[in-house]
């Protein structure tokens, strides 16, 4: 169960909140507090799962605290509670590290959605641990041990076509490679890498070059995708229920600000990084 701690100057939006998580079972308040610098001193002694954090606060913002807190400590996940829609300001906060927005006023569905949410992304972090575990400890086997292991987790490969169709992704040809990947690495329990390559080189008769370039083409048309959406709707499903599997914040940042002419350089595209992604979801 997920330990939360609030961190808000107002006592009503504390309330709220606490009230919110105890209600809809998302976890259990270990604390709360109306001072960021009280909360600070807390939050390191109890080290919550989850701090919910006010985003303009009297004398330290929320992302100052944030910063603060995990020059000390690691693995806390923070989401920013605010009134504030500028989205400069949203997308730097993100940048810094923020997990998700609640917008003020805080309501029911809104906070019981940004945090299932994020539940759901610190399960999934897990699990891509255990599953880079699983990897591993196969490689040190033989035997039935080894062909056995991967069998524990089920792969659903019709997820991996919503996932390349809702980044746009389908109509690329790298996306056929990409597939064939993902099934050997599925097949075989393996990471991305030179061995999946010669798979697809035999099996199409065209060179690894040529195979990871398109594969780059492809990724890249579903990051320009997922960066054009964002900038649109910072909240789409799009983005929450797909991209994130596949492209973490700070790569489509720098497309977006590529496409809004801040940077002559968009996001770096990294194959292994997406195909990592797509066992995560596949297998979600």
């Amino acid at each position: 169960m997920m330990r939360y701690y609030i961190v808000d100057d107002n006592i009503a939006t504390v309330k709220s909140l606490e009230n919110i998580i105890k209600s809809r079972k998302l976890g259990t308040v270990c604390g709360y507090s109306t001072s960021p610098e009280d909360a600070i001193t807390e939050i390191l002694e109890d080290r919550p799962d989850i701090v919910l954090v006010d985003f303009l606060m009297e004398g330290m913002d929320g992302v100052e605290m944030m910063q603060t807190i995990r020059a000390e400590a690691d693995g806390i996940y923070f989401v920013m509670i605010s009134k504030v829609t500028d989205k400069e300001m949203i997308q730097n906060a993100y940048t810094r590290g923020i997990e998700f927005f609640i917008n003020k006023p805080v309501n029911i569905v809104e906070v019981e959605t940004v945090l299932n949410n994020l539940m759901e992304k610190i399960r999934m972090k897990g699990m891509l641990k255990q599953l880079k575990n699983i990897m591993s400890d196969a490689d040190d086997v033989t035997g039935s041990h080894a062909v056995d292991e991967p069998a524990v987790i089920k792969t659903d490969y019709k997820k991996i076509d919503h996932l390349l169709g809702n980044l746009g992704m389908q109509g690329e040809r790298g996306s056929q490679d990409i597939k064939k990947a993902f099934a050997y690495m599925v097949e075989k329990n393996c990471d991305y890498g030179k061995n999946v390559l010669s798979y697809i080189e035999a099996e199409s008769g065209d060179t690894a070059k040529n195979i990871e370039q398109r594969m780059r083409r492809a990724i890249k048309k579903g990051l320009t995708n997922t960066a054009h959406v964002m900038m649109d709707d910072s909240y789409s499903d799009i983005v929450d229920v797909y991209a994130r599997y596949v492209f973490d914040f700070s790569t489509i940042r720098d497309e977006m600000n590529c496409l809004n002419g801040k940077s002559s350089t968009g996001g770096r595209v990294s194959i292994s990084k997406f195909m990592d992604g797509l066992i995560l979801f596949s297998r979600n």
